[in-house]
C-alpha cells in the first residue's frame, strides 16, 4: 500500500501548500533509514513542537537543526554542508529554500547569486555522497529555479482523506487515517488487474488516473 514517498539519492523538489507535507515525509524516511540528518531551517519550520509533534523520539534525536534568520547566515549553513555531511548520512532537509534570499535586506544582484550557489552546492552535496536532499519553497521569486535545479519533483496536496503525494514512478493510492482505510480505484487495478472487457475502456481508463475522492465510485475499506 503506498501511502508516502520514498527519497532517492539527488535534490527533491516537494510542491506543497500543506506544511505538514513536508514532515510526513521526513518522518517516514528517518524511520526507515539510520545515520544522521541535517535540516538548515529557514522561517521557523523546524519548530520544536512541530518536530516533536511530527517524528518520533528516533527520527528526533538523529536529526541536527541549525537556523538562519538571513539570507547570509542561511548562505553559511549550506556552505558548511560539505564538511558535515559523510556516506552514512541519511537526509539533508532544506526547507523554504530560497525565502530568505527574497527578503528586503539582500539586494536583488547578490539574492540571485546567493540563491543559485545555494542550489549547486546542495546539488554538489547530494551528487558527493549519494544523499537525499529535500527541499521546499514559499516564495514565487525562486520557485522555477528551485524546480530546475531539483533532480526529482513530488507534488502534494491536501484532499478530504488525506495528503495526495504525485511525483515519477509515485501515486498515493491508500489513505490511512483513525478513521480507517481509503482505498482508490488504481489500488485496486494494481492489486486484482484490469476486469475483461475494460483494458480498453476509456471511462476504466480516465479512472485509473483520477484521484478517488474526484472519482466515483470509490472504493473503502474501515478497519474496526
Amino acid at each position: 500500500m503506498n501511502q508516502l514517498p520514498t527519497l532517492d539519492s539527488g535534490v527533491t523538489y516537494l510542491d506543497t501548500d500543506t506544511p505538514s507535507a513536508l514532515y510526513r515525509v521526513v518522518a517516514r524516511h528517518l524511520e526507515e533509514q539510520s545515520g544522521p540528518a541535517y535540516w538548515v531551517d529557514a522561517c521557523n519550520r523546524a519548530a520544536p513542537v512541530t518536530l516533536s509533534d511530527a517524528l518520533s523520539r528516533r527520527a528526533c534525536r538523529s536529526l541536527r537543526v541549525a537556523r538562519a534568520f538571513t539570507g547570509y547566515q542561511h548562505h553559511e549553513l549550506v556552505r558548511e554542508l560539505p564538511a558535515r555531511v559523510r556516506p552514512n548520512t541519511s537526509l539533508v532537509v532544506v526547507p523554504a529554500v530560497a525565502a530568505l534570499y527574497a527578503d528586503d535586506d539582500v539586494p536583488d544582484y547578490e539574492a540571485d547569486q546567493l540563491c543559485a550557489a545555494t542550489l549547486e552546492l546542495l546539488d554538489a552535496v547530494a551528487t558527493a555522497v549519494h544523499v537525499p536532499v529535500l527541499v521546499t519553497t514559499s516564495v514565487d521569486t525562486y520557485v522555477d529555479d528551485v524546480r530546475a535545479a531539483a533532480d526529482h519533483t513530488l507534488d502534494a496536496r491536501a484532499t478530504n482523506a488525506g495528503l495526495r503525494f504525485e511525483g515519477a514512478g509515485f501515486r498515493t493510492d491508500v489513505y490511512v487515517d483513525r478513521w480507517g482505510v481509503q482505498t482508490t480505484i488504481p489500488y485496486w487495478v494494481d492489486l486484482l488487474g484490469v476486469a475483461p472487457g475494460h483494458a480498453n475502456d476509456p471511462v476504466a481508463d480516465t479512472a485509473r488516473g483520477t484521484d478517488a475522492l474526484d472519482a466515483a465510485p470509490t472504493l473503502g475499506e474501515v478497519l474496526g
